[in-house]
């Protein structure tokens, strides 16, 4: 069946568990930076491991692609449409960014209360809310083996408002739901940031760290095609094992992640198309976002609390369920809330029945489907 048909044949359930799993996937990775210092997760990095480590952003922005697409479909407007993701995105982020600064910061720094809150990095740390990242606060985690980093996870920041930016110029100019015209902007933006990073002699990707943020843009980018192509894309599983295992090969080589877009978005959307029982917890919330966000502050906290048992295994134990109650206290505290204000944005004309009965329908795209 077509992509499209998948949807018509009723509700998706394997994007929502894809997104937790990603999500707990970027933990338990950071625990090996977060034990023993960046040295320590170099071999993760290096092939064959690469291939699986370095699918699990690039299948986050290729998730988001391809659902994001549907909200601004829904949507037809891209004030509409980027008033939604600055909900979905920003209420979250502000509030994890001011707890870390304003809680975090006073309990765990090594600095007197006034002269933290004096610090320029004090100040400057609350610049994470409009995506200019910054990893510092003033005296915090400075005996941590991965010295200091408040969040470095919110590194991908930037590159999700980058794509935002791309998809709403796509839209703006009449590109972004033609698809023989989307396909060859997609081509066209994929050599450029080859030839780019050619110039920069930087396309001999090294085999000891994560990969390039603009491979993550093309991620985004492949899981629109795919969205506005739905109808003639066919999935099946030979198909989804296929371009798995293409993914793999291709991110454990030097020049090839460059081109492991398409693959890593066919195989994430293929699994997110599949249908496994709802469980009570996967249902009663959209958890993703929050796990993202709160995870490596939690981390790091677990490494400073006992530095007699930085381990990663002991690191993953602590922190992932303190980390999921966050998460869970993030979707009921703040971003559900911040949701129901999409009515403000939408108008009361109710923006679902400016798309197709089957992508409403069919797999429950909404506006907070994408959270990472």
């Amino acid at each position: 069946m077509s992509i499209e048909e998948r949807f018509a044949n009723g509700y998706t359930s394997g994007f929502d568990y894809l997104r937790v799993v990603l999500a707990v996937a970027v933990l338990c990775i950071h625990s090996f930076a977060v034990s023993y210092g960046k040295a320590g997760e170099v071999f993760l990095f290096q092939p064959p491991l690469r291939g699986l480590i370095t699918f699990v952003l690039p299948a986050f922005f290729a998730l988001s692609g391809f659902l994001v697409s549907a909200s601004l479909l829904r949507t037809r407007n891209v004030a509409r449409f980027l008033g939604l993701r600055a909900l979905r995105l920003v209420p979250a982020l502000a509030v994890e960014v001011t707890l870390c600064a304003l809680l975090l910061g006073p309990v765990f720094t090594t600095l007197p209360l006034a002269s933290y809150v004096s610090d320029p990095q004090f100040s400057t740390y609350f610049l994470n809310i409009v995506g200019h990242i910054q990893y510092l606060l003033p005296g915090l985690f400075r005996d941590n083996p991965y010295y200091q980093a408040v969040n470095v996870s919110l590194w991908t920041i930037p590159y999700e408002l980058e794509c935002y930016v791309a998809l709403t110029v796509l839209a703006v100019i009449g590109f972004a739901f033609r698809p023989v015209v989307l396909i060859g902007v997609v081509v066209i933006a994929q050599l450029a940031v080859i030839g780019r990073d050619l110039m920069r002699g930087a396309t001999d990707l090294p085999m000891d760290g994560a990969l390039p943020g603009r491979i993550l843009l093309l991620s985004f980018l492949a899981g629109v095609v795919l969205f506005v192509c739905r109808e003639h894309i066919k999935v099946t599983p030979p198909r989804a094992i296929a371009a798995a295992v293409v993914s793999f090969v291709m991110l454990n080589l030097p020049y090839a992640p460059y081109f492991a877009a398409f693959p890593i978005a066919y195989a994430t959307v293929a699994i997110g198309l599949t249908r496994p029982p709802k469980h009570p917890f996967i249902a009663s919330g959209d958890y993703s976002y929050g796990l993202y966000l709160y995870a490596f502050p939690v981390q790091q906290t677990v490494a400073h609390l006992l530095p007699q048992h930085r381990e990663w295994y002991l690191n993953i134990a602590l922190a992932l369920p303190v980390t999921i109650l966050l998460a869970v206290f993030s979707w009921h505290a703040v971003e559900k809330h911040a949701l129901k204000l999409k009515g403000l944005i939408a108008g009361k004309t109710g923006i679902a029945r400016q798309a197709k009965p089957a992508m409403v329908s069919g797999a429950r795209v909404s506006v907070a489907g994408d959270g990472r």
